[in-house]
């Protein structure tokens, strides 16, 4: 597979109770190793506005090897060309494809 970039996926946090009962916070999101993938823009625009200014609109398609990340993510961080490229909540449940691969839409 041709690869044009990296993600990483949030790892859960968990939480929990102490010897008393009371909740424990869950912390800061850990993330994953660098995973090597093939990004593809669907939409990137500074259409985006509020009141003090505007901001930039953006979604992806990720193409991943199945053997190197879970199905069941729901936050992920994309790079291409070192650039971060920001982190993106996963809309739906990643699809698999019949190569092994899997398509996660940002």
């Amino acid at each position: 597979m041709r690869t044009n970039g990296t993600l990483q996926y949030c790892l859960p946090s968990v939480g929990g109770f102490n010897e008393d009962g009371e909740p424990i916070a869950a912390g800061t999101p850990s993330y994953s190793e660098d995973i090597p993938c093939s990004i593809r823009t669907v939409t990137n625009n500074s259409k985006g506005r509020y009141e003090d200014g505007k901001f930039n609109q953006a979604s992806y398609e990720v193409l991943v090897e199945t053997a190197n990340c879970p199905l069941d993510i729901n936050r992920v961080r994309l790079y291409r060309s070192g650039i971060c490229l920001g982190e993106f909540a996963v809309q739906g449940v990643p699809t698999p494809t019949s190569m092994d691969r899997v398509i996660i839409v940002l």
